[in-house]
């Protein structure tokens, strides 16, 4: 038994494996219509195809399984539970997973009889709840709870669904670079489980959202993987092996959409520029306020602030430059942020996180440049990773000088194409490459096809910069 566990949570666990048992075909037929029938739901065209090989894999494991699938709507499980486990598998009871639901996002939805239906539900459904938030002890005990939870499930055999982002991803997409370690902690506490990864994403899901938009197909990509290798010891190892597994999911999945995969944008600000200055008072220490309102949402203009007066030309500039690098990301997913809405776009620049208040999608954003002269920033939304001070991103940038005499526009699309061709052998020079423009956003085209390299161009004063992205 776990040691944080009670004799009385082992036979709560059991009551709840006796009683779910007896009702998972219900239980599941419900899942099935509610998802056809209400949502209009349907699933891949070869569905049948795509369990029948993931099966033929599980039953050749006889041991544990550790569900983990990409997370971005507030019924996923669900969704999962049904393109994975054809009903034929029902009576096979170890095999349902037990799920592990965020607390605050379930137990405490609607009035009573809704919240009443809904914890009745989960219960059935095999859920034990997590509590992410809080640093008390109370809050901790409860985690470590949960997790010996799982444990007990797994070491008689079961299986978990544990989502290994640890929640809903703000962005769209699951960065590999930004390993959770707790999946890796649960498969060296039952090292013969195996983890059963799963990618599935609606055709038109964009953002984090409650659910899928109505109607929607849902593709699924699914594969079973060694939980813990021989030698391996270390948490973080086994979670960014598992990582870059759903990583690989994830693009084989994005091959057959119509949505861009890769989405990044960049802008460049001259500091010395007169035009910046002229909402300033001369020794940029003063701005007129209500200009500065109409740019910055009130939380910016807070942390602004909090920067003292002798950084405030620099500050603000700074937000100006992150919002317009992630006004070309946002465009690239066909979000379109209208000219002048500055406000839709909230940018914390101490956590490197920019909002899309209307969608809720979450970038990210990195300062490249950043001297007396200039800024350059970069922001990412989805397809790759924006890097930092300890890792290299996928995203690759030049920043010149524009010659006097030359246009900004043509010195910075040569730029752009002298820097992808100096990024691959296989390209060798910029006379194979020509950039394209589709709905006002450039592109690059290589052998004459149009590539998803989401290039981005930029150029303010004497400066001008490009920067693209492949992952």
């Amino acid at each position: 038994m776990p040691p944080s566990l009670e004799a009385e949570e082992i036979k709560a666990l059991r009551l709840q494996w006796l009683l779910s048992r007896a009702l998972v075909v219900p239980v599941s037929l419900v899942v099935a219509a509610v998802a056809r029938l209400h949502f209009g739901y349907r699933l891949d065209d070869d569905i049948d195809r795509i369990r029948a090989e993931i099966w033929s894999k599980l039953d050749a494991h006889d041991g544990p399984v550790i569900w983990a699938a990409n997370h971005l709507t507030l019924i996923d499980s669900f969704l999962v539970y049904w393109a994975v486990f054809p009903t034929i598998r029902l009576i096979e009871d170890r095999r349902i997973p037990w799920s592990t639901p965020e607390y605050t996002n379930y137990y405490k939805l609607g009035g009573p009889v809704q919240s009443a239906f809904i914890r009745g539900l989960l219960y059935l459904c095999r859920c034990i709840p997590f509590l992410r938030g809080g640093e008390d002890a109370a809050s901790e005990t409860w985690r470590q709870k949960a997790f010996d939870k799982c444990v007990w499930v797994l070491k008689q055999g079961g299986a978990v669904f544990v989502y290994p982002e640890a929640g809903r991803s703000r962005s769209g997409w699951l960065e590999p670079k930004r390993p959770k370690d707790f999946l890796g902690k649960l498969a060296l506490e039952v090292p013969s489980s195996k983890f059963l990864c799963v990618y599935l994403r609606s055709d038109r899901q964009i953002s984090t959202t409650a659910a899928p938009p109505r109607g929607d197909r849902l593709r699924v990509v699914a594969d079973l993987i060694d939980g813990v290798l021989p030698g391996e010891t270390n948490a973080r190892d086994i979670s960014q092996r598992l990582f870059d597994r759903l990583a690989e999911m994830q693009r084989e999945w994005w091959k057959g959409s119509d949505m861009a995969r890769n989405c990044a944008g960049n802008d460049v600000v001259d500091l010395k520029g007169p035009l910046l200055r002229e909402n300033f008072s001369d020794d940029l220490t003063e701005a007129d306020q209500e200009w500065l309102e109409r740019h910055l949402t009130k939380k910016e203009l807070s942390a602004l602030s909090a920067l003292g007066p002798e950084n405030l030309f620099r500050g603000f500039w700074r937000y100006f430059c992150a919002k317009e690098a992630c006004h070309k990301a946002l465009g690239r997913a066909v979000i379109v942020v209208p000219n002048g809405a500055f406000h839709e776009i909230e940018v914390d620049l101490f956590r490197r996180k920019a909002t899309h208040i209307p969608t809720g999608l979450q970038l990210d954003v990195r300062f490249t440049d950043d001297d007396e002269d200039k800024l350059h920033c970069v922001a990412v939304l989805r397809g790759g990773f924006v890097g930092d001070d300890d890792t290299e991103g996928d995203v690759l940038w030049s920043v010149g000088e524009v010659p006097k005499g030359t246009s900004p526009g043509a010195f910075v699309r040569d730029l752009a194409l002298d820097m992808i061709a100096a990024s691959n052998d296989e390209i060798g020079t910029s006379s194979r490459l020509a950039l394209t423009e589709d709905s006002g956003l450039p592109g690059v085209l290589w052998r004459g096809a149009p590539q998803d390299w989401s290039l981005s161009l930029s150029h303010s004063g004497r400066y001008a910069a490009a920067s693209f992205m492949i992952s």
